[in-house]
């Protein structure tokens, strides 16, 4: 039998996920290649911790060549090209074909999208930038704070709202929180609200409780030094700024004309399958209607990524094998949204059920945050 070619493109929590359980499920059977720029996977769940001082850069990364002990290729090399339909990848060095394409690209941010946002505004959204926003929070002792979301959609919609409350929690603990007015701006209509407004009133009310002003229906228009402007004319006056950059689907996908109206890779809900036969995108690159949810789409978020690729991983190795039980994707997902003092609440949902979603919310207690401790442990040696 032919050897078969997979191609992972991006090793995000998606790829890295997908890379690993084919090598497992296959062993030996077919060629793994997982190509990405960087040398390294990161944990954007953590960057958080990292903001605050609480972790390190050596504990949010490992080293992707460890991976060829299990029998995948990695190859640091930028993508410059997608052909879908030959299933051809071209990096600023070199070509390759697989007999299977998955598509893990994750978003790539675009801060020239806002006037002076690149100047102005720090974020969190990889790890150079929140090595960044930390020492800026560090030296940071009187003043006001603006964390905001410039636009819609972004990745990990708690991302943001943890910033707030992790920021209140180390200048609490700094004796230093009496002399920082904390303003969170957003487009949205309330607080994540992908997850329904009972939920969305909870984190508003927690909100609340911590002396954090939320300002709704802002979309962000331009930076200036020491101020924001908005759309509506609005202005609010800063001294930190943390927004969440704008995101938009990775170049080489909208160049291969695979995105739609959304500005994302349409697929097969159930299977992640493109338009294009036998080449998948799962994680934040693909778009996800849903028709009876709180909002148009699925939020972009890890937990998502990892169980797309347990299905696509499932279904291509068994495709490969020509034996097993094929998996469809049921829209399960679950997150942490740290709170700060120890404590981080939980959120559990099927979003694509019908007629609506179903969430439960659990309330911030240390269990949470020891449970969200220990789900960054595993995902730092499991796949490694």
């Amino acid at each position: 039998m032919e050897r078969k070619n997979v191609l992972v493109l991006g090793c995000g929590i998606g790829g890295l996920a997908a890379a690993n359980i084919l090598a497992d499920k296959l062993k030996g059977k077919a060629s793994i290649t997982v190509i990405d720029r960087k040398r390294y996977f990161q944990f954007p769940p953590s960057y958080p911790w990292l903001m605050i001082g609480k972790r390190t850069r050596d504990q949010v990364q490992k080293d992707l060549g460890v991976l060829s002990g299990k029998g995948i290729n990695v190859v640091n090399e930028e993508i410059t090209s997608i052909d879908p339909v030959r299933k051809t990848v071209k990096t600023a060095v070199s070509e390759y074909t697989g007999d299977f394409l998955i598509i893990s690209l994750g978003t790539q941010y675009n801060p020239d999208a806002v006037s002076g946002f690149s100047e102005y505004a720090h974020h969190i959204y990889d790890l150079e930038s929140a090595a960044s926003f930390r020492d800026a929070v560090a030296g940071f002792d009187h003043g006001s704070v603006a964390i905001g979301i410039s636009r819609l959609p972004f990745k990990c919609p708690a991302a943001p709202y943890e910033v707030a409350f992790l920021l209140d929690d180390y200048f609490s603990r700094k004796g230093i929180r009496e002399n920082i007015q904390i303003n969170f701006y957003t487009p949205e209509p309330n607080p994540v609200p992908s997850v329904g407004p009972e939920i969305a009133d909870k984190v508003l009310k927690l909100l609340g409780s911590r002396g954090i002003n939320y300002h709704p229906r802002l979309k962000l228009k331009e930076v200036k030094k020491n101020n924001l402007v908005f759309e509506s004319g609005e202005t609010m006056d800063y001294d930190l700024l943390f927004s969440v950059p704008p995101h938009a689907a990775p170049e080489p996908v909208v160049k291969a004309g695979m995105t739609d109206s959304s500005g994302w890779i349409p697929v097969n809900v159930k299977t992640l399958e493109t338009r294009f036969p036998e080449v998948f995108a799962i994680e934040d690159v693909a778009s996800i209607p849903t028709p009876r949810g709180y909002v148009p789409y699925l939020p972009k978020a890890g937990v998502f990524a990892h169980g797309q690729a347990k299905v696509v991983a499932n279904n291509i190795a068994n495709a490969i094998a020509g034996s097993g039980k094929m998996r469809d994707w049921d829209g399960e997902g679950a997150c942490f949204l740290e709170t700060g003092h120890g404590k981080s609440a939980f959120m559990k949902g099927k979003f694509l059920e019908e007629p609506r979603p179903l969430i439960d919310f659990r309330e911030p207690g240390s269990i949470w945050h020891v449970q969200k401790v220990a789900f960054e442990k595993y995902w730092m040696r499991h796949w490694f």
